[in-house]
């Protein structure tokens, strides 16, 4: 048996061993004590499409970062914003708790209904209220230092980020879009105008995608020796369509595949595959790409009701933001968890955004939340470690609003295993899909297995009260 090295003052290490522990941290051997906790780098894409992207099989746009993710992480195939338009999604994954229960069902502040319609919207929320405990207070509590940059859209200047546990706020507010993705991003009278930015400067030509990596990497760089939680979510890809003229130039030299050849969103695209690439390789300078999560994906479908040709298209997924089908409601999602994802793996397990949540609190460390929280989500580190299943076989949409003018009606959703009811509430009519058969959804079953419709729209029933769900109002 080896004796014990000991210091020669009781309660004081020998200088041997200080020595050795100087030199360790010194090289990097070990990390230091405010570095153990792993840092997150949420990435979080407005409008972005299932398909939008190389790893994801488009043979149009290119994305050499999004797929080197892809080849070094985890994609799922399979996973679901919270809501079909962006508000509702950015509350789920704030809270970890359907937007039904939190009654933030549309994108803020929505709008009305047509005056023909058969109903009215129900009184619903506005803003992520001060009472709702977000990811970023959780991880706060834990010792992260925690930012937000970007798209925030969940209320007004008393429901900003910095009044929801973030340290840092560049450019959240309420405004859901840019008044232009080029420097000063909007006229000073443009209710659209991203705040902040212009008045800290700025230069003819500057684009916002780059601008808000160059504030985000700022950020990683100052924070490097603590732990970090980056919650970072572009304006791009949503309209306006703004891009920058060498990359459409670039766009341009390729053809369109698969209804996918708008060079402008193209190069939108390219700017945010630019971004990804410039905070990975920030992450790999400054040695802390094997202790930081990275999340990449999207907040709602990819937008085909816009721009000529359509600003994207969605693959074999029916129609897109904003609809009750697969395109509105499907989003692309990678996940880089070191120690944990496999290299090039790939999950056909259905997930959704108000899992991530319990997921990150779980890679985090932290204990599991109490029931009392009432999340919705689960944590999803047994699928990243390479399990197949989650105990949970239903996921649930409730729209109780009319979207583009009332093309879209208020409408839910119950998927259970392989099979999706749609219930539109304007004519009452329910779908029925069986999507591991159809995943474009053309074959409606509703008549040809009753039996299976009304035992999802039992169970869709059940969900709407247990969650305090509100219904569109019928006018009298």
């Amino acid at each position: 048996m080896k004796t014990p090295v000991r210091s020669p003052h009781p309660g004081r290490p020998s200088l041997v061993l200080l020595s050795l522990l100087l030199c360790l941290l010194a090289t990097g051997c070990i990390p230091a004590a405010a570095s153990t906790r792993t840092n997150i780098v949420f990435m979080l894409i407005d409008d972005m499409g299932w398909a939008d992207g190389g790893c994801f099989g488009s043979r149009f746009y290119q994305t050499p970062r999004m797929d080197r993710l892809a080849a070094e992480g985890m994609r799922f195939t399979h996973a679901y914003a919270a809501c079909a338009v962006c508000s509702p999604t950015r509350a789920a994954l704030m809270t970890g708790k359907y937007p039904a229960r939190l009654h933030i069902t549309d994108w803020i502040p929505g709008e009305n209904a047509p005056k023909n319609s058969r109903f009215r919207l129900p009184e619903w929320q506005q803003h992520l209220p001060l009472e709702e405990r977000t990811l970023a207070d959780r991880l706060h509590a834990l010792g992260y230092v925690t930012a937000h940059f970007g798209k925030w859209h969940l209320g007004g200047p008393a429901y900003y980020p910095e009044h929801h546990g973030f340290d840092v706020n560049v450019a959240g507010s309420d405004t859901g879009q840019p008044g232009s993705y080029f420097w000063p991003y909007g006229a000073p009278t443009d209710r659209h105008r991203v705040p902040g930015l212009a008045e800290q400067g700025g230069h003819k030509g500057e684009y916002l995608t780059d601008r808000l990596t160059d504030d985000a990497i700022r950020f990683i760089e100052t924070n490097r020796d603590k732990p970090f939680y980056l919650n970072f979510a572009h304006y791009a890809v949503h309209s306006p369509l703004e891009a920058k003229r060498e990359l459409m130039d670039l766009a341009g030299e390729r053809p369109g595949a698969d209804g996918q050849s708008n060079i402008v969103y193209a190069a939108m695209l390219k700017s945010v595959d630019e971004s990804l690439g410039r905070i990975l390789d920030k992450l790999e300078e400054l040695h802390l790409a094997d202790h930081t999560i990275v999340v990449f994906t999207s907040d709602n479908g990819g937008a085909v009701h816009f721009g000529k040709p359509p600003a994207t298209h969605n693959g074999e997924l029916r129609l897109g933001k904003g609809y009750a089908y697969e395109g509105g409601l499907r989003v692309p999602l990678l996940v880089r968890v070191p120690g944990v994802t496999r290299a090039g793996a790939v999950c056909h397990t259905p997930v959704i955004s108000l899992d991530f949540v319990p997921t990150l609190l779980d890679l985090a460390g932290a204990p599991p939340p109490p029931d009392a929280d009432g999340l919705d989500g689960l944590s999803l580190a047994p699928l990243l470690r390479g399990d197949a299943t989650l105990p949970r076989h239903e996921l649930f949409w409730h729209y109780p609003h009319y979207w583009d003018g009332g093309i879209v009606s208020p409408y839910s959703v119950a998927r259970i295993d392989d099979w999706k009811l749609i219930r539109f509430y304007e004519t009452g009519r329910e779908e029925l899909y069986h999507l591991a058969d159809d995943p474009s959804e053309s074959r409606d079953q509703a008549a040809a297995n009753p039996e299976k419709r009304k035992a999802l729209a039992a169970r869709l029933d059940a969900w709407l009260a247990g969650v305090g769900a509100q219904m569109p109002v019928p006018r009298r």
